[in-house]
Parts: C-alpha cells; structure tokens; sequence
C-alpha cells in the first residue's frame, strides 16, 4: 500500500536525524506536517515545502549557482513542491523545467534541510519555506537556464570566492558544507 503523502514528507524529514542537520530545524518541520497537510504552494501561499537541488561535479569540485531574480542572491536552483509530489520528483521536474535537463532519480541524493523567511521580498508572495536540499551529480555541462529565474548562472568552484557570492547566511553555509561532501 501506497504511503499518504504526508507521511512520505515525514519520512524524508526523517532522514536527517542521523546527520548533521539542526534538530530544531528537523522538530519544526516535524510540527508542520503534523498540524496541516497544506504544505505546497497551491493550498497554503504564506508557508510551503520547497526543493533546492545543488547541481554538482565531483570530479572538479564544482557546483552550479544561478543568480536568482527575485532572491537577488547566488542561489542553487530550486523550486515549490507540488500537492502529491515527493520532493524528488520536485527535483527532476524542477531540474528539466530550469536547466533544460534531464535527471534520474539515482543521481539525487538528499543532505539537508532549512526554513526560510521570505517575507522581506515585495515582489513574492510567500513568508516562510520549509526546504528540502538535494545534491545531484550532473556532468560540468553549460546548462541552458531558464532566463526569467535567473539573471546568470554558471559553475563556481568551491572556495572562498563563489562563498563570497552567496549573501543569505543559511543557504552560505550549506554550500560551504559541501567541501566536507565533495
């Protein structure tokens, strides 16, 4: 029998309590899924699940980071999760829809989680996502990237100058994370 899709989010929270993931950040996402099963975009536009998806290349060491239009931020690509989506599936469609891309599940590998406020930014709807992020191994390919997301978007080594870039402190420390990683 097929797990109800709130359970399937819980689970994927789940994951985290072996790893170096905020036990508070795990608790709280813990607590949306247990007080509302209006988690996405479409049923709930103050606060919603979202996936960021860190394209990498182990071999360089590299990641790819769009310059986000509405963050104005070096940002990883991403997107909102979709009622009924596993945060996967948000990957691949996301992957496609913004890089132009084709991805398969085996290469998507989940490794952390934040909770952002996003209300500081006029132009977007939203307050606060719950995001999922996954690394997925790609080849160091010039992607075509959606051009109305992002203003530029390119690979950047792991080092100082591309953490330099990234001015939300969250999203800053995770990408720095991925040294331990890659």
């Amino acid at each position: 029998m097929k797990k109800d899709y709130i359970t399937e989010l819980k689970d994927e929270v789940l994951k985290f309590e072996r790893k170096k993931v905020d036990p508070k950040i795990i608790k709280k996402f813990l607590s949306k899924l247990s007080s509302t099963n209006k988690v996405t975009k479409e049923l709930n536009i103050d606060e919603h699940f979202c996936a960021f998806f860190v394209p990498v290349n182990k071999k360089t060491k590299s990641v790819y980071l769009g310059h986000h239009i509405k963050a104005d931020d070096w940002i990883p690509p991403g997107g909102h999760i979709k009622f009924g989506e596993h945060p996967v599936e948000s990957v691949i469609r996301e992957f496609e829809e913004e890089l132009e891309f084709k991805v398969s599940q085996n290469q998507i590998e989940i490794f952390n989680l934040s909770i952002k406020d996003v209300s500081d930014n006029p132009r977007n709807p939203c307050k606060l996502h719950f995001d999922f992020w996954y690394l997925v191994e790609v080849p160091k390919i010039n992607f075509n990237f959606l051009r109305k997301e992002f203003h530029d978007a390119h690979w950047h080594p792991l080092d100082e100058k591309t953490f330099k870039k990234i001015k939300t402190k969250k999203y800053n420390q995770i990408v720095r994370s991925l040294k331990e990683i890659l």
